[in-house]
């Protein structure tokens, strides 16, 4: 482990390809609200010259039990699509209103850049608990939020899937 406090960055050799692998999840959260984690590989990595890996063998690290909503929200059936929102509401605003059905486990508003001040008007989540994914797109889907915008909440399928939602940008 190589730390530089000063620039803010540091290098971290794993034991294992598997464990470094696994610890891509941690690229893109926000710590505290002090910034976020940039995960990356070295330059030089070439996954052709690494051994393969069972996706299933990778240890899955759960960042919501640590109270880390990961920015990340994986294609799946408990990713939910978010559309109808205000475009001025911030990411806690948003994170306030869904965190009345459950932890959130995954949210992205989505927006133009990440430095921008207003969103694109929808979002993607996760909850912790997978029931809550559907009484979530219940109480959510038709949510009159003022000033003519009504939520609208559905299942977002993975990408080529039946019933999936065209691509919106990233989630």
């Amino acid at each position: 482990v190589y730390i530089n406090e000063e620039r803010r960055f540091a290098f971290i050799e794993f034991k294992t390809m598997e464990m470094t692998s696994a610890c891509m999840a941690f690229d893109d959260i926000n710590v505290l609200g002090r910034g976020k984690v940039k995960v990356k590989r070295p330059n030089d990595y070439n996954p052709a010259l690494s051994p393969d890996m069972n996706p299933n063998a990778l240890p899955k690290f759960d960042l919501s039990k640590l109270g880390i909503i990961s920015s990340n929200v994986p294609d799946g059936p408990d990713k939910i699509f978010i559309g109808g929102l205000h475009y001025h509401l911030t990411d806690d605003q948003v994170l306030e209103l869904l965190s009345a059905f459950g932890q959130v486990k995954a949210f992205n508003l989505v927006k133009a850049d990440p430095t921008a001040t207003t969103n694109k008007g929808y979002a993607f989540v996760q909850y912790a608990d997978s029931a809550v994914t559907p009484i979530a797109i219940m109480g959510l889907n038709g949510m009159d939020l003022g000033g003519g915008k009504t939520i609208s909440a559905k299942g977002a399928a993975s990408r080529g899937a039946p019933g999936a939602l065209p691509a919106l940008g990233g989630a």
